[in-house]
């Protein structure tokens, strides 16, 4: 990419063109305060002298006026006066400028009034005002501008000066800056076509800067590893998968085999079918789990939010367990608060609920405690189940949610290893933190909500 077609190099442009814009401003500002206001102070001083030196020689006539020169030239003042009066004969009657346009104007003109004295030579400026009487005389009146001229002039050369410096720094900074950012940005490039190739271990280096191209890429990499983490996830379950089907379809066949052979009849090919209808059924569940999950988490299910009665979908919950609680001789405690509401999807936050509950009661022997309990939890509602049975390691924990993952102690129970995967599915879905702990004996799972109203 062509330097010049940076976008560094662009902004820096831009920034140049805006400084240059800031230092025409402040320069007009400094013109405006050091030579325009200071020239009009000039100009209404002499056009009032001018003005009133007119009316003297009209009413009084030439001796007042010259006499009224000579006065203002021998008077103490900030500019130096200076005049020329030029009766209607055309001589010279008193004057202390070195010269005037023989033309007269009637605009303001500069006239070059330098001094000499004792050898010495002072540089004025007299900005005058030109004037014809009537009978044919002429009168010039001014008053130095010298200083005036002078920053006019500096203001001029200064200001040519820093716009050019201005777009010669600019320049070299843009040059510089798109360089700096350029080799930044192939960083980040080569990053992103290491993880093209396949290899999702590519990073952005860092310099420990913290600048906006170290947190930026600190966001990437975050992004990078995430990937990483779901593309290892999605092996992980592709890999979980083959093998959980592989023994029910290994079954399903042997027994489709057993079916078309030889000799099974009657009550023996009746079992078979059964058999097979079976094995059909659970990898049909297994299928539809996979499937509502991976819908939940992709955000493709409607999910229907409403405002819910979390209390009375958590009792009923509740009810739906207790037969098979009190099948296998456990007690199923609630402690429901009443009245707690939420925006949710009722039919799969009971789903939810339905699954830690039966995992509860499947883990807990006879004789153990499973509790629900609903409550409130800050500014959110918190659902907790919690069974006193086997429980899980931190490292089982650590994978619980994961599709088909099951503990050791688990695998001799029934169970596809989907229940938890499906209840993280939800609790995402939601917003919802979903997190499980040692209950010492037993497993704590909690579910919360946040945003409740109560």
């Amino acid at each position: 990419m062509s330097v010049l077609n940076s976008l560094s190099f662009r902004l820096t442009m831009f920034y140049v063109a805006l400084f240059c814009l800031s230092v025409s401003v402040l320069m007009g500002l400094y013109y405006w305060v050091s030579v325009l206001e200071p020239t009009k102070e000039i100009e209404a001083q002499v056009d009032r002298e001018a003005r009133e030196l007119a009316q003297l020689y009209i009413v009084d006539g030439q001796q007042a006026l010259v006499a009224a020169l000579q006065r203002r030239e021998a008077a103490i003042a900030d500019r130096m006066p200076f005049h020329a009066f030029i009766d209607k004969e055309g001589q010279v009657v008193t004057a202390n400028l070195p010269s005037w346009p023989r033309t007269p104007s009637t605009d303001w003109v500069e006239i070059e009034a330098d001094i000499y004295r004792d050898g010495d030579e002072s540089d004025h400026n007299a900005l005058t005002r030109d004037r014809v009487f009537d009978d044919g005389a002429r009168l010039l009146v001014g008053r130095d501008s010298e200083d005036v001229d002078d920053r006019k002039e500096t203001v001029g050369t200064a200001a040519i000066w820093l716009i050019c410096g201005t777009i010669a720094l600019g320049i070299a900074g843009g040059l510089l800056m798109s360089r700096a950012i350029r080799k930044r940005i192939d960083a980040v490039n080569q990053a992103a076509r290491t993880v093209m190739r396949g290899d999702l271990s590519g990073r952005v280096p860092l310099r420990g800067t913290h600048d906006d191209f170290d947190r930026l890429g600190e966001t990437l990499n975050l992004m990078l590893s995430r990937i990483e983490e779901l593309f290892e996830s999605v092996r992980r379950v592709s890999d979980n998968v083959a093998h959980e089907l592989r023994t029910p379809l290994a079954r399903l066949l042997v027994r489709l085999e057993q079916l078309d052979a030889d000799g099974a009849e009657g009550e023996e090919r009746q079992r078979l079918a059964g058999e097979i209808l079976a094995e059909g059924q659970r990898l049909q569940r297994i299928f539809d789990a996979l499937l509502r999950i991976s819908r939940i988490e992709g955000k493709r299910h409607l999910a229907e939010m409403r405002e819910t009665d979390i209390s009375a979908l958590a009792a009923d919950v509740a009810e739906l367990h207790e037969p098979a609680a009190v099948s296998g001789a456990i007690v199923l405690s609630t402690a429901i608060e009443s009245g707690l509401r939420a925006k949710a999807d009722p039919d799969l936050l009971f789903q939810a609920l339905s699954n830690l509950l039966d995992n509860a009661l499947k883990y807990t022997p006879s004789g153990g405690v499973v509790r629900l309990s609903v409550r409130r939890d800050g500014d959110g509602i918190g659902l907790v189940v919690a069974d006193n049975g086997p429980g899980l390691t931190a490292e089982d924990r650590a994978k619980a949610t994961e599709r088909f993952y099951r503990a050791e102690s688990a695998r001799a129970l029934p169970g596809e290893g989907l229940g938890l995967s499906m209840v993280a599915a939800i609790a995402g879905l939601h917003g919802a933190i979903l997190s499980l702990h040692d209950n010492a004996p037993g497993l704590r799972v909690e579910i919360r909500l946040s945003g409740g109203s109560l």
